[in-house]
């Protein structure tokens, strides 16, 4: 049941970013679509799974994180920030995995699974709220130009 919920969650935020949003919406349900994809071909096997660090989606997650701090320095969108922090601590689940290694194995699948639930939701949020913008003004500037 949470599959087909998420399965629907991500498409249509996804969509929505594609038809409504701007080059950060786009990039991030991108990235959201990467991330799913390469996640459901590195899942573990069914006799082993979340027993220990799922290093595949530990790498996946902090590539995903990267993607994700990366658009919120450089787009013109407070809700980037709100992502990239939901993915820092999934990430950080990750990683005290390796150290504490005695988790129970739902536990840990259950704060790595359902923590994209809300990153979804602000990407439609912050879908809608840049489409607004758009209707209000005419405009909204995707990415904050940085004098380096």
């Amino acid at each position: 049941m949470f599959v087909i919920l998420f399965n629907v969650l991500l498409g249509a935020s996804v969509l929505y970013a594609f038809v409504r949003g701007g080059a950060p919406e786009r990039v991030v349900a991108v990235a959201f679509i990467a991330a799913a994809t390469a996640s459901f071909m590195a899942r573990p096997l069914a006799h082993v799974r979340y027993q220990d660090t799922e290093v595949g989606l530990l790498l996946i997650d902090a590539a995903l994180l990267v993607v994700l701090v990366a658009v919120a320095l450089w787009a013109n969108r407070f809700w980037p920030i709100w992502i990239a922090a939901f993915q820092l601590f999934a990430l950080l689940v990750h990683i005290a995995m390796l150290y504490q290694q005695d988790v129970l194995p739902i536990v840990y699948f259950v704060v790595i699974s359902r923590i994209a639930y809300p990153m979804l939701v602000m990407l439609l949020v912050g879908t809608t709220f840049h489409f607004q913008r758009l209707q209000r003004h005419g405009a909204d500037p995707d990415w904050i130009r940085h004098n380096i």
